[in-house]
C-alpha cells in the first residue's frame, strides 16, 4: 500500500476549519486584522508605543499579525477549494468524517466509526468513502502546494 505522507496534516486542517466554523478566508483574515488592531489599541492605551504616527504602528503590527496566520490561511483557503471541487457525496463524506466533534482529540477508531456512519448516511461502500477521503486529502495537498 502506497504511504499518504499528507494524511495526518489534511485530516487536521479539515478539522481546524470546522472548529474555526467552517470560515471564509477573507471573513478570518478581516477578523485577525481586526483582532490585532484592537490588541495594538490596548498595548498602546496600557504603556504608549512613543511612535509620532500610531495609525501607521497599527497598521504595520496588524499585518505582522496577518503574516504569523498565514499559513492557517492557505490551509483555509485550500479547504474551501477542496470542498468546492467535491462532488455532493464526496462533501458528505468529508463532513460525516472530519467535521464531526472537531474540538476533541481524535481517539483510535474514531475515523473508521465515522466512516461507518458515513456509509449509512451516504449510498456509498466503506470502500468508496475511503476514496472520497483520499480524493479530498489529494485535492487539498495539491491546492495548498503539498508535495505528495
Amino acid at each position: 500500500m502506497k504511504k499518504d505522507h499528507i494524511r495526518d496534516y489534511a485530516t487536521e486542517a479539515f478539522r481546524y476549519y470546522a472548529f474555526m466554523g467552517k470560515p471564509h478566508k477573507e471573513d478570518l483574515e478581516k477578523k485577525y486584522y481586526q483582532e490585532a488592531l484592537e490588541e495594538y489599541e490596548r498595548r498602546r492605551r496600557l504603556g504608549g508605543t512613543g511612535i509620532s504616527k500610531p495609525t501607521e504602528q497599527a497598521v504595520m503590527y496588524a499585518e505582522g499579525i496577518l503574516r504569523q496566520k498565514q499559513a492557517e490561511l492557505w490551509d483555509v483557503l485550500a479547504v474551501e477549494k477542496t470542498l468546492a471541487q467535491l462532488h455532493i457525496w464526496e462533501r458528505q463524506a468529508v463532513e460525516i468524517v472530519y467535521f464531526e466533534r472537531p474540538h476533541r482529540e481524535l481517539e483510535k477508531n474514531d475515523i473508521s466509526m465515522r466512516v461507518q456512519k458515513a456509509v449509512i448516511h451516504i449510498p456509498a461502500s466503506e470502500r468508496s468513502v475511503y476514496y472520497y477521503l483520499k480524493k479530498a486529502r489529494d485535492i487539498f495537498a495539491f491546492e495548498r502546494g503539498l508535495r505528495k
